[in-house]
């Protein structure tokens, strides 16, 4: 609805309450000319019947002035009584119509949704600028006022067109960078369905479903790949995602069957690849051998343990201030550690600690047991952005006058490294 017609039945319903007030005083007033009317007519018809009575020698003249004094008098009388009747109902109906219109305002005034319809407005015209954001892999860089104001102009965009595949893959995109997994699985389920052709939105969904780690999502992303599979069966990008997600879910055929197809094109130093084949080694009942992949990390980080080692895979961080931080970052609230993949545009965090803000230099440890979701952990990425912030609300989401500092890292698999992050910027 545009401000146009809002404007337009605002003043229509204005009108009819204004006629509504109107119209029993505009009744009564007609009604009251109507008599008036009537008993002139009534005086009329009795003065010809007195002059019809003195020609017939019924009354004499004396009688007769005396009857039309008397009727002259009543006719005054009853013209001054509905004056004075009609003249005192205006000002109550004044009164009347002016609170009524002042009760209407208030109300509307409590009840209305214009600041969230300004908001809407707002959040439509930075839409451009912040798709463009998330499209390049910068979500991490949102605001939560970002953040709803991308997803709130979205869904209305969704509303007015709900067949509009595309703002689907968007919103589903945004919810999945936000780590809301079953919002964004339902959001490009949606896209799939509209646009069922369109390959690059299937496998947007089955790197969705990969993400929960559950059983059944995994089955169906599963069955998703292979009929990509069957479309592309050279795609190698699939098939390495189909011997990952058969891998989480203990298909040894599958597993061995796609990573073969990719074997001689990873690199050989490549961690995945060589989860892959521990992975592989262990469901072919080598348990001995290292545990790889997401199931299996899973499992390392219930128990706090390395499946070999026994040791933990992650960083030793010590977290300090710049000159200007100890100045002016916040002193109170807390201080989030997190590390995120930095081979991917995925900015869910793989492990977080969040402690209160004490005295500085800080050491924190940052391993495997720090992870978000189970299935997403350390031990399942190869090089990470480790992120040191100073947050008042203690949320990971970015907020206005927080600081941080940043540093890219190695993971090394059941090793503690070693890192210093300086905390130097402003958000």
């Amino acid at each position: 609805m545009s401000w146009s017609e809002f404007y337009i039945i605002v003043s229509g319903l204005i009108t009819l309450v204004l006629l509504i007030i109107a119209f029993p005083w505009l009744r009564n007033k007609n009604h009251a000319k109507q008599d008036s009317l009537t008993n002139t007519q009534i005086v009329k018809q009795r003065l010809a019947e007195l002059d019809r009575e003195v020609t017939e020698g019924l009354i004499s003249e004396h009688d007769k002035r005396q009857a039309v004094d008397e009727l002259k008098l009543a006719l005054v009388d009853e013209s001054a009584f509905q004056s004075h009747k009609t003249g005192n109902a205006t000002l109550p109906l004044a009164v009347g119509g002016v609170l009524a219109i002042a009760c209407g305002v208030i109300v509307y005034s409590q009840v209305n949704q214009m600041e969230g319809v300004v908001r809407a407005n707002k959040a439509i015209e930075t839409l451009p600028e912040l798709s463009q954001q998330l499209a390049s892999g910068n979500a991490n860089n949102l605001t939560k006022q970002d953040i709803a104001s991308l997803a709130l102009a979205i869904r209305q965009r969704l509303r007015e067109e709900p067949a509009d595949d595309t703002g689907w893959m968007y919103f589903g995109r945004l919810m999945l960078s936000i780590g809301q997994e079953v919002q964004a699985i339902e959001a490009i389920d949606r896209a799939v369905k509209l646009a069922p052709s369109n390959s690059a939105n299937r496998i947007t969904l089955a790197q969705a479903l990969m993400t929960t780690g559950d059983v059944n999502n995994l089955e169906r992303a599963q069955s998703i790949l292979l009929s990509l599979l069957s479309e592309n069966p050279q795609n190698d990008n699939l098939a390495l995602m189909m011997a990952v997600v058969s891998a989480q879910l203990g298909d040894l055929d599958n597993t061995r069957r796609f990573y073969k197809q990719v074997e001689g094109k990873l690199p050989r130093d490549s961690d995945m690849a060589q989860r892959l084949v521990a992975r592989i080694q262990e469901l072919e009942g080598n348990t001995n051998e290292v545990v790889g992949l997401e199931d299996t990390a899973q499992q390392s980080a219930a128990s706090g343990k390395d499946k070999i080692s026994g040791e933990e895979t992650g960083f030793n961080v010590t977290v300090n201030l710049s000159e200007e931080a100890r100045e002016n970052a916040p002193r109170e609230g807390f201080l989030i550690v997190f590390a995120q993949d930095a081979n991917s545009g995925n900015k869910m965090p793989a492990a977080v600690v969040k402690l209160p803000i004490n005295s500085f230099p800080i050491s924190v440890a940052l391993t495997t047991d720090n992870a978000m979701m189970p299935q997403f952990t350390l031990a399942t990425l190869s090089d990470v952005i480790v992120t040191a912030r100073l947050s008042e609300d203690g949320d990971v989401a970015v907020s206005q006058g927080e600081w941080q500092g940043s540093v890219n890292a190695s993971v090394t698999i059941n090793e503690l490294s070693s890192l210093s992050i300086i905390i130097d910027k402003e958000l």
